[in-house]
Order: structure tokens, then sequence, then C-alpha cells
């Protein structure tokens, strides 16, 4: 039963995966990580059957915050997240109705980021 269970918890698609709540893990990664990262990252109602695309919210430590929907591709573990941001606060003004790029890497509750080559990563771990 614990192997039917770890396996089946391992096969989740990504869009299960990535939604929930993720906070900016300060100890780990580049010094720019939690400067130029946000500090909470929010992902809800990806649902492929309906073809609808899923809310993002990105919330900054100096109270700043942009959101939209989402909608991703993903190569292996790679995830390359694009966010159509259609609201924000004053110092994101100009990305609303843009297109936003990411890569991120999903690992069990981690959402990882290159910041400095292939071992350093700015990681947000989930919180729910």
């Amino acid at each position: 039963m614990l192997i039917i269970s770890l396996v089946w918890l391992g096969c989740k698609p990504i869009q299960e995966k990535i939604i929930g709540t993720y906070e900016i893990d300060a100890d780990r990664g580049c010094p720019n990580c939690e400067d130029n990262g946000p500090d909470l990252m929010v992902f809800e109602n990806f649902n492929l059957s309906d073809g609808s695309p899923g809310y993002y919210r990105f919330g900054y430590g100096n109270g700043e915050s942009h959101s939209g929907t989402y909608d991703f591709l993903q190569m292996d573990t790679l995830l390359r997240l694009t966010l159509y941001p259609d609201s924000s606060s004053i110092q994101f003004y100009g990305i609303v109705g843009s297109t936003q790029y990411t890569d991120y890497r999903v690992v069990g509750n981690k959402i990882k980021e290159n910041c400095d080559g292939i071992f350093r990563n700015c990681v947000w771990v989930r919180r729910d």
C-alpha cells in the first residue's frame, strides 16, 4: 500500500503539483533571491479539462504585488511559467497587460529557480 501511494503522489500532473502557497526560503539561494523575487507565490485553480487558466498572485516584502492568470509548458522537470498580469501595485504597473516568462523546477514541495549556475537556486517552499 505504501508503494502504491508513493507512486501515485510521484505521478501527479504538474498542474496539481504547483497549486498552493509558497514562501521564499531566505536561507538558501543567492543574495538577490529575496531582493528580486517574490516573498510569496500563490497558484490556484488550474484546470486542464475545462481549459480555464490558473490564477496566480505574487507578493513582495515591501507590500508590492501583481496577479493575474498563468499557464505553463513542462519540459521534463523544467516548468516554463507564463504569467499574464492583470492587476498590480504601483511598482509593477508596467507589466500589466504584458506576458512574463520564468523557468522554474517543481521538486517535491519546493519551487526552484536558477540564480547562479546549476547548483545555486532561489527556493520557495510550499506552506499549505
